[in-house]
């Protein structure tokens, strides 16, 4: 509650400016709100107005603590100086973030030697610390920084951090001190622009449960070592690590999701063995890489991106997954025709694969199925989409390539009501004398949504419009998205009138 200023006082108001946050226990914001506004104020008093004195201080400290959740440490260290509550809620506030946009060296260097202290006080008193993040572009290579670095880390530490995220930018390497491998209490690591040196002796990471690495330097030892020491971990994230050439995973039975990124990082190998791993997302650029998570049996989300994967791996890779839901293969060139068996697959992606010219599916509970390929051949059991995506990037060259594409349309005829299809204007353009001579490929869509992918429509929408419908002859609705300077859409319900003569005999 912000109080109301009093006639005749001088008031003194602090506020308090952040990002919106979303509470766990509280309302949330409207879309439009751009800020948080807490005002404090400060009043002359006598005896009879005592009553109405800085009511926000009066607040429980967990209240006062969730206020204070919503600032940087640069807004929240002003509010020590306003009162002795103040600085005690922030000698005992549990999360602790810096993150300064601009800095010069010195600045820096400044707020760290105040963030060392503050910690070591912290420690001193016994006063625990859940989360610190700590965002230091690390702009000299003067060794006491590093050496503040460190303390700062070995204090939080001590006082029992539950989760620690760290980024020192790209500038230098911070070499990790060895303690992050012993951490018996902490929950989450998030390292970014480091390097982790093998660990001395056995990693103690009993109580880790999520690990993300970003362009931290580190080699299979270390990994392999580290993942070792975490009987609890449940969520591995590595992102472009210099270093790491293979990647193994095994005997995690907590582990439930991997996410692996590698462009250019010269990733040879990934195998993941893991009874509970429920969600794989590996994307490896611009390199071989021989990947195998046949052994995680209940897998239901896979995501591969950028893999030269075959047919053949990708056949006896689906095989092997009898529990999978969703499955999207992005820019894996070497696919070309390719047989899908997958009883409990309800999600299917291709996107990019160029060579992609053909695939048969078995997948009986498929209901979104989102292709941004042309494909010549496509077969499948029956098939009860909800929702059906197409997108073709090719440009029309003749009456064969039309039929070829009519064909495919055709295939999707009884598989949903709803189809979305994104391609260049020109291949819905079908000649006057194809469609003279062709029955129409969709008669049983309902809701259809065709978006140009190109940005000048060198026809005129009566023409577009005429085309659609014959292509779709019994649709309820059909929406053009032509994404031009302004992004037109046009969306319309389509109505037929039929005139019924009597006869009288």
């Amino acid at each position: 509650m912000i109080p109301k200023e009093n006639p005749g006082t001088s008031p003194a108001v602090f506020s308090l400016r952040s990002k919106p946050s979303l509470p766990t226990e509280s309302r949330q914001l409207p879309p439009h709100a751009s800020q948080v506004i807490f005002s404090v104020t400060f009043m002359e008093t006598n005896a009879s107005s005592t009553a109405n004195v800085d009511r926000i201080s009066a607040l429980p400290p967990p209240i006062l603590h969730h206020i204070l959740s919503f600032l940087s440490l640069e807004q929240v260290v002003p509010t020590s100086v306003l009162s002795k509550t103040w600085k005690q809620l922030w000698h005992t506030f549990p999360n602790v973030e810096y993150n300064p946009r601009r800095s010069t060296f010195r600045r820096q260097k400044m707020v760290l030697k105040y963030l060392e202290q503050f910690l070591l006080n912290r420690y001193l008193d016994a006063i625990s610390l859940e989360k610190l993040t700590l965002r230091v572009e690390l702009l000299s290579d003067d060794p006491d920084l590093e050496s503040i670095m460190n303390r700062c880390l070995s204090y939080a530490f001590a006082s029992n951090v539950k989760e620690l995220k760290l980024d020192v930018g790209c500038c230098r390497i911070y070499n990790l001190p060895q303690i992050v491998f012993y951490l018996k209490s902490i929950y989450v690591l998030d390292f970014e622009f480091c390097k982790l040196e093998p660990p001395r002796s056995t990693v103690t990471l009993f109580s880790l449960r999520k690990l993300c690495l970003s362009f931290v330097h580190v080699d299979d030892e270390v990994i392999r070592d580290m993942v070792a020491g975490c009987p609890l971990i449940e969520y591995i994230n590595i992102n472009n690590c210099p270093g790491l050439k293979s990647l193994q995973l095994l005997g995690l039975n907590k582990l439930k999701e991997i996410k692996l990124d590698s462009n250019r990082c010269g990733l040879e190998r990934v195998y993941i063995n893991g009874v509970n791993v429920h969600s794989v997302d590996i994307k490896v650029y611009l390199e071989p890489c021989e990947v195998n998570v046949s052994s995680c049996k209940n897998l239901t989300h896979l995501r591969l991106d950028g893999l030269s994967i075959t047919d053949k791996w990708l056949y006896n890779q689906i095989s092997e997954l009898p529990f999978l839901e969703y499955l999207a293969l992005h820019y894996c060139m070497k696919l070309r025709s390719i047989n899908i068996s997958s009883p409990r697959l309800k999600e299917l992606v291709f996107e990019r694969c160029e060579e992609l010219v053909e695939f048969e599916l078995d997948t009986p509970n498929l209901s979104i199925f989102k292709c941004f390929n042309y494909v010549e051949s496509f077969s499948s059991n029956a098939l009860a989409l909800s929702q059906t995506l197409l997108c073709f990037i090719s440009h029309p060259v003749d009456n064969e390539w039309y039929l070829k594409f009519i064909k495919l349309l055709a295939r999707f005829n009884l598989c949903s009501n709803v189809l979305n299809l994104q391609c260049n204007h020109e291949a819905v353009l079908i000649p006057r004398e194809l469609r003279e001579i062709l029955c129409p490929p969709l008669t049983y869509h309902k809701h259809v949504s065709f978006s140009v992918l190109s940005e000048i429509l060198e026809v005129s929408l009566a023409n577009l419009v005429d085309c659609l419908l014959w292509i779709t002859p019994h649709a309820e609705t059909l929406s053009i998205e032509w994404p031009n300077i302004n992004f037109y859409e046009l969306s319309f319900q389509v109505q037929y009138i039929f005139n019924f003569i009597e006869f009288k005999t």
